[in-house]
């Protein structure tokens, strides 16, 4: 994972780069979670991922956990729409 100016290249499951653009990024109970879509046009999708700093480099990790997933989603839509303040 690599990380320029808000954009994160990130390898796809056959190895392709994708390069992602970083929309926001949020804390909640303890764990930071990162916002990414993908910086083609063709592909309007965006996704979620726990982000881990470690002292050698930072981790996204998929989130599992499908309670956690809709609430860290709801903070994201929330903050992205100015509905409301997130702690």
């Amino acid at each position: 994972m690599e990380n320029h100016e808000g954009i994160i290249t990130l390898e796809g499951e056959d190895g392709e780069l994708i390069d992602m653009q970083v929309v926001e990024m949020v804390e909640f109970r303890g764990s930071k979670y990162v916002l990414l879509q993908n910086t083609n046009e063709k592909d309007e999708d965006s996704y979620i991922f726990r982000f881990t700093e470690d002292n050698d480099f930072d981790r996204l990790e998929t989130i599992i956990d499908k309670e956690e997933l809709a609430d860290v989603f709801n903070i994201f839509d929330k903050k992205i729409s100015g509905s409301g303040h997130v702690n």
